[in-house]
């Protein structure tokens, strides 16, 4: 758990496990949709391309993966983010559009980073959207490989030494 004071005032991060699916494929959803237009640009054929696997059927199996470790960032009852360390990769990070420039990301981060230092883990790897790339290089991560392209999407690899 991290420190209460890198948690955003009135937000908690708790771990979460497969039964947190539904909310977790909504904030993922409503992030990816509202937030990450610089990816999409609103185009509905890569938005429906990048959403297809983001059912909560899928997200309760990559919850309940070995070596899989999720968070959610709760508002009262209400997930305003979720987090998904997949071994050595933040595989997930998402904020609905409300809770953006809150700290509900960094929480999120914050938990994922404490979890793989725990684990032994010497660096965390993730592949980050264009929308996201300034809040990871705020956060120590460095371009790890050349852009990745799908589906009309680029992702940048990236890196963090812990």
């Amino acid at each position: 758990m991290i420190s209460l004071g890198a948690v955003p005032h009135g937000t908690h991060t708790i771990t979460v496990g497969a039964t947190a699916a539904q909310a977790a494929c909504t904030v993922v959803r409503q992030s990816i949709t509202h937030c990450c237009t610089l990816d999409h640009h609103n185009d509905t054929t890569i938005l429906a391309t990048w959403l297809a696997n983001k059912t909560p059927e899928n997200l309760a199996v990559w919850i309940s993966a070995p070596g899989a470790m999720a968070w959610g960032a709760y508002r009262g009852d209400t997930m305003v983010g979720f987090a998904l360390l997949a071994r050595s990769t933040l595989a997930l990070c998402y904020v609905v559009p409300e809770a953006l420039h809150q700290g509900v990301g960094r929480a999120l981060l914050l938990e994922a980073e404490a979890q793989s230092r725990t684990w032994g883990l010497v660096a965390l790897g993730l592949e980050s959207t264009r929308t996201a790339e300034d809040f990871y290089r705020r956060h120590g991560y460095e371009p790890d490989g050349a852009l990745q392209a799908w589906a009309g999407l680029q992702a940048q690899p990236m890196r963090k030494v812990l």
